[in-house]
């Protein structure tokens, strides 16, 4: 499969040169802050499949090109939900309609497919993250064994005020890297959290001069990778039983009966076409919903006494002008 939109090497530790022991997968779609489409998730289920048979990686760095790791789905291709009349794939009548959704259901099945892959590779994983780490962003940051970021990271859950769910790992892995009542608030209110609060929760381990991410992330897979293979592929494993303990296959059926059930919404369909022409989305006509990281953001503030240490997503809120394109009805 030729890759398009990643990029995969691999490199030697620089404290065993030519081992060629560390992977570097790279999101490569800068124009798009790396925001994943139905081809670049199928290239990392791809991928993925041929990094956890290779033969000598031992160490797995995922990052992103530019200056973002990563900002969610990429919505200037995912926009079926929003039925545009400009959309046109090239398949006519009701049977091509049934067709083009199928393949927007098939999209979500991959995604989730793939972030089971990433879970599951048998190297150890090290997520190295700067700018944005959104939506599956954050997902797949979180789905990392280990996570170095810089000190401008920013991550958030989108989700819910963009009218979409979390779909691959947010709900299961985030509350057991940061307490269950932090992943509630981010995933239901879709906060921002910046580097500092990162490290502090206990999202992070480390942080870097954005600068020197991919030096110090290669340095740390290196220091792994000098480890004896076989327990380090020991720990690996069995850290990773403890922590997937919860993954069911009938929950997870839920989650994508969940997905696919919002995709078809008005709300969706709002959610995507707030975010691409960057106003405040309308889920109840007239009340349009603070964005987080712009209206709503009290992450930004963290550690400063003259801020709360918490901030509350207001959604009654009224703004001018931000009801013209509003949905006019909620979905049921």
């Amino acid at each position: 499969m030729k890759f398009k939109k990643i990029k995969w090497e691999v490199v030697s530790s620089p404290q065993s040169p030519g081992d060629n022991a560390i992977g570097v997968l790279t999101l490569d779609a800068p124009q798009d802050s790396n925001g994943l489409g139905p081809r670049m998730t199928l290239e990392l289920d791809h991928i993925l499949d041929e990094i956890r048979r290779h033969p000598t990686v031992r160490v797995v760095i995922i990052t992103g090109s530019g200056d973002n790791f990563c900002a969610g789905g990429n919505f200037r291709v995912e926009t079926i939900p929003m039925e545009r009349l400009e959309d046109d794939w090239g398949l006519k009548g009701e049977y091509g309609e049934l067709v083009t959704w199928w393949m927007n259901d098939y999209f979500h099945i991959v995604a989730q497919n793939a972030c089971k892959k990433l879970e599951d590779l048998p190297q150890v994983t090290v997520a190295a993250v700067d700018g944005i780490a959104v939506g599956v962003g954050l997902e797949m940051t979180c789905s990392c064994d280990l996570r170095i970021v810089t000190d401008r990271v920013r991550f958030a859950e989108l989700a819910v005020p963009a009218g979409f769910m979390s779909e691959w790992c947010a709900p299961r892995i985030l509350p057991q890297l940061i307490g269950q009542t932090r992943a509630n608030e981010m995933i239901l209110t879709g906060r921002f959290v910046y580097a500092e609060e990162a490290l502090d929760i206990g999202l992070v381990n480390r942080i870097v001069p954005h600068r020197e991410l991919r030096e110090e992330a290669i340095a740390w897979a290196g220091q792994m990778a000098s480890y004896p293979r076989l327990g380090m592929l020991g720990a690996k494993e069995t850290l990773r039983l403890y922590q997937n303990a919860n993954r069911k296959e009938e929950w997870m059926k839920v989650e994508m009966d969940r997905v696919l059930e919002i995709t078809r919404t008005r709300d969706c369909a709002e959610g995507i076409d707030a975010f691409r022409t960057k106003r405040r989305p309308v889920y109840w006509p007239g009340n349009p919903v603070l964005r987080p990281g712009k209206e709503f953001d009290p992450g930004r503030n963290y550690g400063k006494s003259k801020v709360k240490s918490t901030g509350h997503l207001r959604f009654g809120a009224k703004a001018k002008g931000s009801g013209k394109s509003a949905a006019k009805g909620r979905s049921k």
